[in-house]
């Protein structure tokens, strides 16, 4: 009988403290709900952003995992310092890779122009107390367009143009080149046209390098920049 009498007191206990924390979760996320859709099947235009780790694969598990912590960090901070609020973004994390649906209220000449210049810092003050070895290198692409939150992802041909982006191969190879740049970014034809080559953003025309990207079905022209070094002088293959 004392045995059972333990036993109902633990589960009361354990009830008790499931509810507590049923109800924390609720304040949480109330006070912090998650982006959205407007309407359950509704297609929004976004500037679509992904970025991935160049070299993850060659590090070390626990390297690995502090990477990952890291990258978020590096994210954020510069997200903070141009004025944006990541919090709205519709993020789809992947280990060393992101992949984000930035609303157009988040200023996309902000995203285009700021974020990355404030990401290039950010990872300059990263870099600069770390070996060779530990170096943190991003290649970031982007593309705008209707896209939207599917049953395992995002879909959208603009979704496909940042991923094939930041997976292509003039932006491997800039990076690889060049020893003085931590970020390498490739923005598409339209997203060249709208926030750079109208002024539209901090970002120089004459920074940009055309270059064109064939990544299995995707082909097209894109503009390749690299925050703190001379694109233009590199030799890629095939340009």
């Amino acid at each position: 009988m004392q045995q059972w009498h333990t036993i109902v007191q633990s589960g009361g206990s354990l009830l008790i403290f499931a509810a507590t924390a049923l109800r924390l979760i609720t304040v949480w996320r109330q006070s912090y709900p998650p982006p959205r859709l407007e309407a359950a099947g509704a297609t929004q235009r976004f500037l679509c952003l992904s970025v991935d780790v160049q070299g993850y694969a060659r590090n070390d598990d626990l390297r690995q995992a502090q990477i990952q912590h890291d990258l978020i960090d590096l994210l954020d901070q510069a997200g903070a310092r141009a004025g944006l609020d990541r919090r709205r973004w519709i993020r789809q994390p992947a280990g060393d890779a992101e992949l984000a649906l930035i609303p157009y209220a988040e200023a996309p000449a902000r995203v285009v122009g700021d974020f990355c210049l404030e990401l290039a810092a950010a990872l300059w003050r990263y870099n600069r107390v770390r070996d060779p070895i530990t170096r943190m290198r991003l290649r970031l692409a982007l593309d705008d367009g209707p896209a939207d939150v599917a049953r395992n992802g995002f879909a959208g041909q603009a979704v496909v143009g940042a991923s094939r982006l930041v997976g292509a191969a003039p932006l491997r190879h800039a990076l690889a080149l060049t020893g003085t740049a931590d970020l390498a970014v490739m923005l598409s034809d339209g997203v060249h046209r709208d926030w750079v080559r109208s002024g539209r953003s901090a970002v120089r025309p004459g920074w940009c390098r055309r270059v064109a990207v064939v990544e299995k079905e995707y082909a097209a022209d894109a503009w390749l920049w690299l925050p703190g070094a001379d694109v233009h002088g590199l030799v890629l293959a095939g340009h």
